[in-house]
């Protein structure tokens, strides 16, 4: 019984790996420039251009301390997602405000390691349900 109870467990850990968005942090600012639609169409997309602008800024800033870089990588998401919301562009396009900085939340989550992208995806819906009542 021990050994059906761990198999299946390891494969819904192996499912769960498998099933999640792999996309890599874009390489130049021109991928960034000629394909915005693609960074900015889902949540997986936004939290790696978000690690990338991060990396830029902490690396312009100089910036050391961890805490201090996470903090960075939040306020990237949450300016990313409102002002993708006031142009009325990618997947955060027709958001209130307020659900949009909810959502740069949860792309720093992402961003910063602290969660996944199917845990915050999960959390933001369990959230959103909330408001919907």
């Amino acid at each position: 019984m021990k050994r059906l109870l761990l198999f299946f467990g390891l494969f819904f850990i192996a499912l769960a790996v498998f099933g999640q968005d792999i996309v890599e942090p874009p390489e130049n600012w021109g991928d960034i420039i000629m394909n915005p639609t693609k960074w900015f169409g889902s949540l997986a997309y936004i939290a790696a251009l978000t690690t990338f602008i991060a990396a830029f800024l902490n690396g312009l800033l100089k910036v050391t301390r961890k805490f201090v870089k996470q903090l960075v990588a939040w306020l990237v998401a949450i300016v990313l997602l409102v002002g993708s919301d006031l142009l009325n562009f990618g997947y955060a396009a027709e958001f209130p405000i307020l659900l949009a900085a909810l959502h740069g939340v949860g792309v720093g989550f992402v961003a910063n390691g602290i969660f996944d992208i199917p845990a915050i995806k999960y959390i933001l819906d369990i959230i959103e349900g909330w408001f919907k009542k």
